[in-house]
């Protein structure tokens, strides 16, 4: 029992240090292909030093809501990395139906997040909280649709054991698996506020979705919010990961090769995304999300019936 909480404990340091390296990745490779040098890989972590160097300030108009939603964003955004079934052994948090759990964990962080910005006060923030909430209920079916999916097909309720059950040895299972990867790329980069649903480096308030729900937000706030940000995009990154079965090689450095090239292959793709395609209207977003959620719906059908 001691051996693997101290091997789920570890996943979980891991995870959290890499994750701005990840966040770091993506904005080099989007330099790349807009002809920049772009600053370094390991910015992120400057960036998060610098925040956590200055001073935090509170609004004379919110309550202890404001000041308690960071930490515990953050802290809900950690025990979902502890259910992220990386490496060969058993997360640290994995039960039967513990997708259903994973995806509301997910769900409560971004909760506190959109009660912190409407406890502000700002007409602003309270405008980026309802969007955030408006594109989050066209969100949910994607991840319920695509991992949900896999689930349905293969009979397992745990992160874990539907993951360790894809099997891409044959063109119908590689199509399957493909197809529900797309969905989850697209629910990426809606739920990370990455291009072309949120511009991430954008400073225009009435275009603004996530950026705009933490202006007020500096010092450790602002740490705890970015720190989580990295977070949360380096967990859709693994489950974009996962699909290709990294860890389920007999070779334990093979996967380790698998998983840092697919990761890789993964940030190169965002940048790409990112460089070639402009930020959607407000009011095309969700048919966008709509689309993400119909192909992952037609691909279960598909395969379901191809069978």
């Amino acid at each position: 029992m001691g051996i693997k909480f101290l091997e789920g404990f570890a996943s979980i340091i891991i995870i959290l240090m890499i994750a701005p390296l990840f966040a770091g990745l993506v904005n080099k490779f989007k330099a790349f292909f807009t002809g920049r040098i772009g600053a370094p890989v390991l910015q992120p972590y400057y960036e998060l030093l610098r925040i956590f160097r200055k001073e935090t300030i509170n609004s004379t108009y919110s309550s202890f809501i404001s000041r308690i939603a960071p930490i515990l964003n953050f802290i809900s955004l950690i025990i979902a990395v502890a259910m992220l079934p990386v490496g060969i052994w058993k997360p640290l948090i994995s039960f039967n139906g513990d997708i259903i759990l994973f995806a509301y964990i997910l769900g409560l962080a971004r909760f506190f997040q959109i009660i912190a910005a409407m406890d502000i006060g700002s007409s602003f923030e309270g405008m980026g909280a309802a969007r955030e909430v408006t594109f989050a209920l066209f969100a949910e079916p994607i991840f319920f649709f695509t991992i949900g999916s896999i689930s349905f097909l293969s009979g397992m309720t745990s992160l874990h054991d539907i993951y360790h059950s894809i099997r891409i040895d044959t063109l119908s299972h590689l199509v399957f698996i493909f197809i529900c990867s797309i969905s989850v790329f697209m629910l990426t980069v809606t739920e990370c506020s990455r291009m072309p649903v949120d511009d991430p480096n954008t400073h225009l308030e009435l275009t603004m979705i996530h950026e705009v729900m933490i202006l007020d937000n500096p010092g450790f706030d602002l740490f705890m919010y970015q720190y989580s940000a990295y977070i949360k995009l380096f967990i859709y990154a693994i489950l974009e990961v996962l699909f290709f079965y990294p860890f389920g090689r007999e070779s334990f450095p093979l996967q380790l090769v698998i998983f840092f090239v697919i990761s890789f292959m993964l940030a190169a793709a965002l940048g790409i995304v990112e460089t070639v395609t402009s930020r959607y209207k407000m009011k095309n977003i969700p048919h966008y999300l709509l689309f993400a959620t119909a192909i992952g719906f037609l691909n279960l059908l598909i395969y379901t019936f191809t069978k």
